[in-house]
């Protein structure tokens, strides 16, 4: 019998528990002799449910042995791994992609563009550098006794995460990774390619759909599209907040329109330098520079700010307002959609003629609607999908911006890729709580500052929610009739 092992920790992805013992089951069924390995006690910022006391005095249970006892149930071993007091450090081959999660790991913690000067930083760092370290160090010696015909790794971004793939390519181990769904409601991706490398994604497509037919090819991309567009969409968070698409009378089409998307660009950076390719010093450098030529086209040009952004810091978002009132001021003609308009993405793809994202998932599903679309910067989707870039400033001519007869068979092979490598979950939050910590009642949000953490993260978490109230309940100027 095989042996596989997951490496697993609480919060490696969303919904871990559910994730970790979905994929335990099939790995079962596959005939796999499984063992978890749990490195949770190496967390630095525990993402876990608040203990189970302070769960009772609220009306509410953890039920704290669930996981362990599933996975027994299910035939697996679970094993804890924890450092011990010799350390030695990671082979210096290694430093440069430590180095580059690490990096990723802060800026995602910050969700920011780039990781502050401060005192709480440099102490996070070397915390995270630290526990990257015995990460690796463990996993060394442990695989060094025990070899598995198969590893199974959470993502492999992460700084612990990229010490496990490197410590297990290190043994040739085999490799696949492990992440929530991105493409079905209530799943999990499992494949050979890390979900946010987007060279290596985009050269497997090819060879993975060359079994489906173009028919199932098609029908996986509508089914897609036809999730992220409705109201109680489970794949897009923020459909429910938006009319219905189609809800509103489309308006009278006087002269050609031109829809603009903007990304909430930190993630990206966060994911390495194969998402840096453009020259811009941001994307609404670019956008300004090909709404001058659309314009002189005759044009009429919208902008749609990304929904995400009210999830920022409070300093991110005000920034993003402050570039996109300074883009206002060059185009006086430009429409804004706010990021907490009610108005439908999916309503101003439709009603446009060319779509501009940066690299925004609109992009992705305007292909799959037929529109000719342009990005401007690196995107998950660009290599395989009939797009185009405009990555610098010498791009942008009258002719990179004229449109073409856009196909959207690129985009559904994409989406198609995505769609075959997930798998249904087979368990849900019920398992391990008794309430829903997607969207938890207020008393148990507030119990998440029970969790062992350091007091700067819980006072980070509270800033962060008067941030998003804050940037929620945004009131644009009134200096034009044309913001929404």
């Amino acid at each position: 019998m095989r042996l596989a092992h997951v490496l697993h920790y609480v919060g490696a992805t969303v919904k871990s528990r559910s994730v970790v013992a979905s994929l335990v089951a099939d790995l079962v069924e596959e005939g796999y002799m499984v063992k978890v390995l749990d490195i949770t006690g190496g967390n630095t910022i525990h993402q876990d449910l608040p203990p189970p006391w302070i769960a009772r005095l609220l009306g509410h249970r953890v039920l704290k042995k669930a996981f362990e006892q599933q996975l027994s149930n299910l035939g697996a071993t679970l094993q804890t791994l924890e450092g011990g007091p010799r350390f030695r450090a990671p082979d210096a081959v290694h430093s440069a992609a430590l180095n580059q999660a690490l990096e990723s790991e802060l800026l995602t913690y910050f969700r920011s563009d780039s990781i502050p000067r401060t005192r709480e930083a440099r102490s996070l760092e070397h915390k995270l550098k630290n526990s990257m370290e015995r990460t690796y160090q463990v996993l060394e010696e442990f695989w060094s006794q025990e070899s598995p015909d198969l590893v199974l790794i959470p993502n492999g971004r992460t700084s612990r995460q990229k010490a496990a793939r490197l410590v297990a390519e290190s043994k040739s181990f085999e490799i696949e990774l492990y992440e929530y769904g991105r493409a079905k409601p209530n799943s999990y991706y499992r494949g050979n390619t890390q979900p946010h490398d987007r060279l290596a994604s985009q050269a497997e497509v090819a060879g993975l759909m060359a079994a489906l037919g173009p028919n199932e090819i098609r029908n996986l991309a509508s089914s897609w599209l036809a999730d992220r567009v409705s109201a109680s969409s489970e794949t897009n968070q923020f459909s429910a907040s938006w009319k219905p698409a189609g809800a509103s009378p489309a308006p009278t089409k006087i002269q050609k329109k031109a829809i603009f998307f903007s990304s909430s660009f930190d993630e990206f950076l966060a994911y390495g330098p194969m998402w840096r390719i453009g020259e811009w010093e941001n994307q609404f450098e670019a956008f300004d520079l090909m709404m001058r030529v659309l314009e002189e086209r005759g044009y009429q040009i919208a902008i749609r700010l990304h929904p995400n952004l009210g999830l920022k810091s409070r300093q991110y978002f005000l920034r993003e307002i402050s570039d996109v009132l300074t883009l206002k001021s060059r185009h006086p003609e430009l429409t804004i959609h706010w990021h907490n308009s009610v108005v439908n993405s999916y309503d101003l793809v439709t009603e446009a003629d060319i779509v501009v994202v940066e690299r925004s998932t609109i992009g992705l599903e305007a292909s799959l609607m037929g529109k000719p679309v342009w990005t401007t910067q690196a995107s998950q989707w660009d290599l395989v999908a009939d797009v185009r870039q405009i990555l610098n400033p010498s791009d942008v001519t009258a002719e990179s911006m004229a449109p073409w007869r856009a196909s959207p068979m690129g985009a559904q092979r994409f989406v198609a890729y995505w769609m075959i490598q997930e798998h249904p979950l087979h368990f849900d939050w019920s398992s391990w709580s008794s309430w829903n910590p997607d969207k938890p009642p207020l008393r148990m949000k507030l119990a998440q500052l029970a969790v062992k953490n350091p007091w700067s993260h819980r006072l980070r978490l509270i800033t962060l929610e008067w941030a998003k109230w804050q940037n929620r309940n945004f009131k644009p100027p009134r200096d034009s009739a044309q913001n929404k």
